[in-house]
């Protein structure tokens, strides 16, 4: 495969390519339709999905999401092509349907930001029920906000980078990393121009998703959900990330998997999360009564690395790209490296980066397809 026609260039290119995968997909799935909710009025964006029901009766349904943090959807949309060229014809198109989102959140990947248009972090927005919305979901952060969120344009980013290490490594040596990364990462509903802001309502491209899954789980009894992420983790290693809810234990599945590298999306493992997507995914199973077997789970590729300097490197990226976004910056040549840096957080450029995200996910979808039931 190669790696520079598997990647697309903008999110006009990526949409092309999408509905170009239709055609694919129908040779195997006649019913394959292309459905579509608006979510951005303004720019006309939508959340659009392939749905290809089974020829025969409906068992399993397979579900590749991607692009929650919209320019997260790129690398998404390699993988959905390296799934369609090496595993669709593995899959038993009588039984199993099909369910490819292009992008979660179109406004983001279309903008290389993470968040919506409202600068919501939809992977905290999928709160369990309306009313949770509240309520303060992170009291901490407010006591982090000014390292967080300055209210001023940004200076040169050697200054910047030096005015967030001297705060940070204060608050380490008082409260320690844990703390810290906790407070910084799971969610806030206190400052809605913040980082990891987790809103005060559902999103429409949450309240998309949401009714979409829901009909997934009232027509299936088997359902595999697997959401792409970037950024997290060892800079060339793809992890499988479990919901805490998944009931099987983490050293079985790297068996079953045959894949090296699981976590469970823990304090120890990975970090807390409130409104993650895969954990709304796990109760909204128990409330329907699903019986059949379920699995979701993040494929997450790991860009910057996760020791010490990789948590510093990932966090002022986010925070001077936030500051950009609402402060601006004092120079555009400051301005232009922000929006580099974060790109490549993000999506990288290195072939050798995408040649390896490509041979892991390979690996990784070979195995939790075998385990799961989905390849003939």
């Amino acid at each position: 495969m190669a790696v520079s026609r598997t990647f697309p260039s903008s999110y006009q290119q990526s949409r092309e390519e999408f509905l170009q995968d239709l055609m694919t997909i129908q040779a195997r799935w006649p019913s394959a339709r292309l459905e579509s909710r608006e979510v951005s009025a303004e720019e006309g964006l939508a959340i659009e999905w392939i749905a290809a029901d089974p020829t025969g009766s409906p068992q399993k349904a397979l579900v590749l999401t991607c692009g929650l943090h919209g320019i997260e959807g790129y690398v998404g949309a390699g993988i959905r092509k390296l799934f369609l060229d090496e595993f669709l014809d593995r899959v038993n198109h009588t039984t199993t349907g099909l369910y490819l989102v292009h992008a979660i959140n179109p406004w983001g990947m279309k903008n290389m930001r993470r968040v919506t248009r409202n600068n919501i972090d939809l992977n905290r927005n999928f709160a369990q029920e309306a009313k949770d919305f509240q309520e303060e979901i992170n009291p901490a952060y407010q006591y982090y906000n000014q390292i967080l969120n300055p209210d001023r344009p940004l200076r040169t980013l050697e200054l910047e980078k030096l005015r967030v290490v001297s705060n940070v490594v204060g608050e380490l040596l008082r409260s320690g990393m844990t703390h810290l990364r906790n407070a910084v990462l799971q969610g806030q509903r206190s400052h809605l121009q913040g980082i990891f802001c987790a809103g005060r309502e559902y999103e429409p491209e949450t309240r998309v998703m949401m009714d979409l899954l829901k009909g997934i789980f009232s027509t299936y009894l088997d359902i595999l959900l697997l959401d792409i992420h970037t950024g997290y983790g060892p800079k060339f290693q793809m992890s499988i990330v479990n919901s805490p809810q998944e009931s099987r234990r983490t050293e079985q599945m790297r068996k079953d998997f045959q894949y090296p590298l699981v976590l469970k999306a823990d304090p120890e493992d990975f970090y807390i999360m409130q409104g993650d997507m895969v954990n709304w995914l796990y109760n909204q199973r128990t409330s329907v009564g699903l019986e059949g077997n379920f699995y979701a789970a993040a494929f997450e590729f790991g860009t910057i690395g996760e020791n010490m300097l990789g948590e510093f490197i990932s966090l002022w990226n986010m925070i001077f790209e936030n500051q950009l976004h609402w402060q601006g910056a004092l120079t555009d040549k400051t301005a232009a490296r922000v929006k580099k840096i974060f790109q490549e957080m993000f999506y990288p450029s290195n072939p050798k980066w995408r040649e390896k995200a490509l041979a892991d996910c390979r690996e990784a979808l070979n195995g939790v397809l075998k385990a799961e039931g989905y390849l003939q």
